[in-house]
Formats: structure tokens, C-alpha cells, sequence
């Protein structure tokens, strides 16, 4: 009998331990994840800025979500509030269906929360009308209506109609229910399914919209919207809900226990502080007050092979932009040989060893994806062109190709700039040892450093007619895009915002543009080999041929986290990065 007791009793601590532990689990072992940022915040509706996108976005549903595969070594594209992957309904390729899952619900959580409403095509379809709505004119709506990846049916004749002048209601656009569960959607040519996705979920234009708040959000004249200007005025659907919210002061998001995939989730919350200053970023950290601090490349010698330091290379590569429109000097800077003598001459090791970065000869970054399965970056795609960094140095070479067009140019003593923002370090700092290798070892060429306000360096290197001398060099790089064709498209002759000139090469132009249509034809089918492939052909263009872009090195970046940080990757993966918000606080 006692035996017998003796066991219950076991089994009745056991019992009451593993409710207390499931109770602890619930209120304190999560943990809370204190981050920043380093603007603030002025609105979670992204569909007018997605500045705030990697704060917001856990707070969000989309119709598919980029999540780390199960060996964290990529990342792929799931369903998220979709129940499936796209079906393709035509022959062509160009009529989809998307089937919506019929156990999503808003968060019951907060003051004007969804009260675990049912999400179902109506939302979707509704997120995307007011998208593209013509009279809120969402700054993000151009992201949906002029996508590489899939054109709509009418998405952008109907948000434009008001300055097309022709009227046209929704339903001309090619989004439809088809029935509560259902939604399809209609491309203007023949796309992938991978496209589909991309387009229609996963991206800081497709989260959910709440209907009954944000039409309670709308001005009379339906022009403008407070949604997701406060805690009131957001309603809450994704991995985490939205509890506090003071503007430049803290956000705080807590663990939505209804969410579809709650156990994928081992965080109690997320506390984002606004910090402006690195310095007092660092101080926080420091002090326990955060549990990740990126850190700035004057900060990197303090913390040396510090155990908490992730480094990285997913920030941007550091070219010589060169403006081969610029008549100064009978166009000495669109001469070709001269830009071959840049190519030859400049000293990359040095650049890398005094930046803490990488010699670069190649246009793209490392953290751009040629398989998305893997996660393998495109500059592991071999090539046969491309230079050797530590070797490519060749000063006979630069030489030669220097005086050649100093002759054709009829030159003796060229004086040009290299700008820099006064708001970035490491671009100072390629600026000035850039002109300082120019001036002793380009005998006729003499550079100076000149520091431009950091709200006019974009505008100062978008050449265009009417400003042919705008700028002579500058040493920066472009927005980082983890996509091959993306970090192509600014070199697009038919791109609108043009990075450099055209005209003075125009078979370079013609040849270039041939390369990117057929690119960008394969993109639109997913045939992604293909895609690489041309890819590397106009950076090979880029680069080998023409020479109209100098790598020089890749930048790599340092992230500081804190010991009681368990993060899902020990890497920081492509496309996904290091997964903050799904980690584990282990004190």
C-alpha cells in the first residue's frame, strides 16, 4: 500500500511539476528579445512605408513568407495565410488560383483587434484594392503594379486612372473570388508559379488588411488613412501582437499564442527601442538594455574575436562609379582605355585591408542567391573571366592603357573629383584612398576628395542630360537585393532612374539590353538557371568587356548578440538573416 501511495504521490509532483514548468514556459521562459532601430517608426501600414518592414512584419500575415528550411542552411517560400502553393488554371501560364486556409484568424488581442475574425478572399481581396487604390496613391503600390516578377491584369491602369484620365472599377483588374476560399489571379504573360508568389505574398505591399478598421480609418474623402498610426488603429494577425507602442520611444510586441504555427515560436515578446546614435546603441547592449547591436566599422577593433560577434558579408559591394558622360577633358572619363588603366591600377588589397572588407573584381555581392534551395550565391558559380583580386593589379598593364587615352584625348593634366556623403565612414574612407592611389600612381590625372551633404550624394550621381558633369567619380554601391536580375535592373537602359550614361556608348547600350529582355523573359517562366546565366553574361558585360563599373571590394558587416541569445542559424543565411525573432532566450 505505501508502494502504491508512493507512487501516486511521484506521479502527482510530477503532474504538478510539469504544469508549473508549462505555466513558466508560458510566462517567463520565452523571454523577451530587446532590439532597435535606428529611425523611428511613424506608421505600421507599409503599403506607405516599409522603412519599418522587419519591425512590422512579424505583427503581419501575407499570403506566402520566406522561412529558414529545416537544416538552416536556406531559406524557402511557404504558404503562409494561402493553403497551398499556386495551381495554374490556363496552358499559357497566365490564370492562377491561390486556395486560402480556412483556420486563420485575427488576433483577439487589443482594443480594436479582429476579435478572432475569419480571414478568407474577401481579405485578401480587399488588401489588394486598397493597394492599388487610385485615390490613396500608396507610395508601395508601384512595387505590385510594375513588378519584374508578374504584370496584373489592369493593377496599374486602375491605380493610375485618375491621371490616365479612364475610369475603371476593380473588377477589370485580373483579381478575383472565386469563391470564399479561393482567389484567383490573372498575369498579363506567362509566369511561374514561384512568381506568382513572390508577387502576391511575402513582401511589404501584400500584408492583410483589418477591413473594418482601416475603413474606419479613412478620411471622408477617402484620400488618406490612419491605419496603423497607433496601437488603436492596428489590428494584430501574425507570429506576434502589438501591445505598446510609443513613437521614437519603444514598440513592444508580444507571442500570439492563436497564431497557425505558435510553436514555431519561442519568444514571450519583442521590445524595439528607437536609438539614433550607434554609440549609444553599443551603450545599451553593453548595459543588458539590448540583445543586438550592429556595430560600425570604427567600433569593429574593440571587440576584436569577440565570441558574440557575427560577421557577415550581406551589406553591399563598393564599386568606382565612373561618369562616362562627362565631357570634361574630351570625355576622358567615357574613354575605354582609360577605364581599363582604373581597372588594372587600383590597388584592391589595399582597400580591403584598410576596411576590413574583401578585393572584389566582381559586380555582385556575395549574399546575392543563384539557388534559392541551397542558398548558394552566385559568385560560386564559376566563371572564366573573371580577375584573380589579389592578382589583378597589373601597373604595366595601367600604364599602357592609361597614355593610350591620354593620347586619344589629346590630354596633359586631368583634374577630376570623387564625392563622398559626410554621413558614411567607409565611403570617406574609399574616397580618400582612392584619390590618393590616383595621384601617385596615375602620372597626368590628379583626384581630389569633396564631401557632399548626405540628402544630396543619391541625386548627385544620377546622370542625366541636363547635368552631364554632375559628378566625375564616386565610390559607393547600390541597394542591396539578394536577386541577380534585381541588382541588374539599374543597369536597364530602360530603367527609369538611370545610375550613369548611356548614350555616348550605344552599342554597349544595344547589347546590354538584349541580354537583360531575355533575363528577365526566363525570370518570368522561374527558369532560374537560365536567369543566372544571363546574369553573369551582363556582369561579365559590366565588367570584362566594357568596364563600365570598378569593383573593388565587399563590405562586410558585424552584428554584436547577446550570450542569452539562442539563434535559430549559426550563419546568417540569404534572404532570411540571422531569424531574430524565432530564437530562444537562454538565461
Amino acid at each position: 500500500m505505501k508502494k502504491y501511495l508512493a507512487v501516486i504521490l511521484a506521479t502527482l509532483m510530477f503532474v504538478a511539476a510539469f504544469a508549473g514548468c508549462a505555466q513558466k514556459n508560458e510566462e517567463e521562459a520565452y523571454g523577451i528579445f530587446r532590439d532597435y532601430v535606428n529611425a523611428s517608426i511613424t506608421t505600421l501600414n507599409l503599403m506607405v512605408n516599409s522603412d519599418a518592414f522587419a519591425s512590422v512584419k512579424p505583427m503581419t500575415t501575407t499570403l506566402y513568407r520566406d522561412f529558414l528550411n529545416e537544416d538552416g542552411t536556406a531559406y524557402e517560400t511557404l504558404p503562409m495565410l494561402a493553403a497551398d502553393f499556386p495551381q495554374q488554371m490556363d496552358e499559357e501560364g497566365k490564370v492562377w488560383r491561390i486556395p486560402i486556409r480556412q483556420d486563420y484568424y485575427w488576433a483577439d488581442y487589443g482594443p480594436t483587434a479582429g476579435k478572432n475574425a475569419q480571414m478568407n478572399a474577401d481579405t485578401v481581396l480587399y488588401t489588394f484594392k486598397m493597394c492599388l487604390d487610385p485615390n490613396l496613391m500608396n507610395v508601395k503600390a508601384s512595387l505590385l503594379t510594375n513588378s519584374s516578377s508578374m504584370k496584373i491584369v489592369n493593377a496599374y491602369e486602375y491605380q493610375q486612372q485618375n491621371a490616365i484620365g479612364v475610369p475603371m472599377d476593380f473588377d477589370e483588374v485580373g483579381l478575383k473570388k472565386i469563391d470564399d476560399f479561393t482567389i484567383e489571379v490573372t498575369s498579363v504573360n506567362p509566369v511561374s508559379a514561384r512568381n506568382v508568389m513572390l508577387v502576391m505574398g511575402g513582401t511589404a505591399w501584400a500584408f492583410m488588411l483589418y477591413e473594418p478598421l482601416f475603413e474606419a480609418c479613412l478620411s471622408a474623402d477617402r484620400t488618406q488613412t490612419t491605419y496603423g498610426t497607433s496601437v488603436e488603429t492596428w489590428a494584430s494577425s501574425g507570429e506576434y501582437m502589438l501591445k505598446e507602442w510609443i513613437p521614437d520611444g519603444k514598440l513592444t510586441m508580444i507571442r500570439n499564442p492563436d497564431y497557425v504555427n505558435a510553436d514555431d515560436i519561442h519568444l514571450a515578446g519583442v521590445e524595439i527601442y528607437t536609438v539614433n546614435d550607434a554609440n549609444t546603441a553599443l551603450e545599451m547592449f553593453e548595459a543588458g538594455q539590448l540583445d543586438r547591436c550592429n556595430l560600425l566599422f570604427s567600433q569593429w577593433e574593440q571587440y576584436g574575436e569577440d565570441p558574440r560577434v557575427r560577421l557577415y558579408y550581406d551589406d553591399s559591394a563598393t564599386y568606382l562609379w565612373i561618369n562616362t558622360g562627362n565631357p570634361e577633358y574630351n570625355n576622358l572619363l567615357g574613354n575605354h582605355d582609360f577605364r581599363k588603366a582604373l581597372h588594372y591600377g587600383l590597388d584592391r588589397v589595399e582597400f580591403a585591408e584598410m576596411l576590413d572588407g574583401v578585393p572584389s573584381t566582381r559586380m555582385y555581392r556575395r549574399a546575392v542567391i543563384a539557388e534559392e534551395a541551397t542558398g548558394k550565391s552566385i559568385l560560386d558559380v564559376p566563371v572564366d573571366w573573371a580577375d584573380d583580386p589579389y592578382t589583378v593589379r597589373d601597373v604595366m598593364k595601367s600604364t599602357e592603357y592609361l597614355n593610350k587615352a591620354l593620347e586619344a584625348c589629346d590630354v596633359v593634366n586631368a583634374k577630376f573629383e570623387v564625392y563622398h556623403s559626410e554621413s558614411s565612414t567607409h565611403v570617406r574612407a574609399s574616397a580618400e584612398i582612392f584619390s590618393r592611389q590616383i595621384n601617385d600612381n596615375f602620372e597626368g590625372v590628379n583626384v581630389k576628395v569633396r564631401v557632399v551633404p548626405s540628402n544630396i550624394a543619391y541625386t548627385l550621381r544620377r546622370w542625366n542630360p541636363s547635368t552631364p558633369s554632375a559628378y566625375d567619380f564616386n565610390c559607393g554601391s547600390l541597394l542591396p537585393s539578394d536577386s541577380p536580375l534585381d541588382t541588374m535592373k539599374f543597369w536597364d537602359p530602360s530603367y527609369t532612374t538611370k545610375s550613369m550614361c548611356w548614350d555616348n556608348i550605344p552599342e554597349w547600350k544595344a547589347q546590354f539590353q538584349e541580354v537583360y529582355d531575355e533575363a528577365a523573359s526566363a525570370h518570368l517562366l522561374n527558369q532560374e538557371e537560365k536567369v543566372v546565366e544571363l546574369c553573369l553574361e551582363m556582369e561579365r558585360l559590366l565588367v570584362d568587356e566594357w568596364h563600365l563599373r570598378i569593383p573593388i571590394y565587399e563590405l562586410a558587416s558585424k552584428t554584436l548578440f547577446s550570450e542569452r541569445v539562442q539563434l535559430p542559424t549559426t550563419v546568417r543565411v540569404n534572404g532570411f538573416g540571422f531569424g531574430e525573432y524565432y530564437s530562444k532566450i537562454v538565461e
